[in-house]
């Protein structure tokens, strides 16, 4: 977004950002030594777009080096209703509209997004190409709690929980954020 390039420019120290799209990267192959693709998964609502966002980002890292792809899990926002007191007949119709299709209704409160569920996140990842993937779930399952206490005994208690189940499979979907670290295979042909 241009907005965010130029905030990114003008910082100290500036960093060297461009206008671009993730799923048609301006970057030469295995340029970098890891990729962070955090936040495009957000707002494409196409699989096919998601996947060819991961593919690009594995494009542009060495064979070996990390790349580690964010979502939102499909329940952030439900939970979220709940925790914040906003969980009523609307949205009690949009968590049950989420659970089949994961496209966010923006007259929520947020903007255009895609939700993932876990084996979701997972599949795309694989059929982009990453191995070695473990999935994250990254504020755990107590972080309602953490968030309306912020801190204190209940938030050091919720920190601790979210670290000892961070890559749980069964419990990564409660987070309101997926992480998604793979590997671009150091056999991969791709140049």
């Amino acid at each position: 977004m241009p907005g965010h390039v130029e905030q990114a420019r003008s910082g100290e120290p500036p960093i060297d950002a461009v206008v671009g799209d993730a799923r048609e990267l301006p970057e030469p192959d295995a340029s970098y030594d890891a990729a962070l693709l955090l936040g495009p998964l957000y707002h494409l609502p196409e699989r096919a777009d998601r996947v060819r966002a991961i593919r690009e980002a594995i494009r542009v890292t060495r064979p070996g080096g990390p790349v580690v792809v964010a979502a939102i899990s499909r329940f952030a926002a439900p939970i979220d209703f709940v925790s914040t007191g906003r969980f009523d007949e609307r949205t009690a119709a949009e968590a049950r509209r989420l659970v089949t299709d994961g496209v966010n209704d923006p007259s929520t409160g947020f903007t255009q997004a895609y939700f993932h569920r876990v084996a979701e996140l997972r599949d795309e990842c694989v059929e982009a190409g990453l191995t070695d993937l473990v999935i994250h779930g990254v504020e755990g399952p107590a972080w309602p709690a953490a968030e309306a206490t912020q801190s204190g005994p209940i938030f050091d208690a919720a920190l601790s929980l979210a670290r000892v189940y961070s890559a749980e499979p069964d419990l990564a979907a409660v987070s309101a954020h997926l992480l998604a670290i793979g590997v671009r295979s150091a056999r991969d042909g791709r140049a």
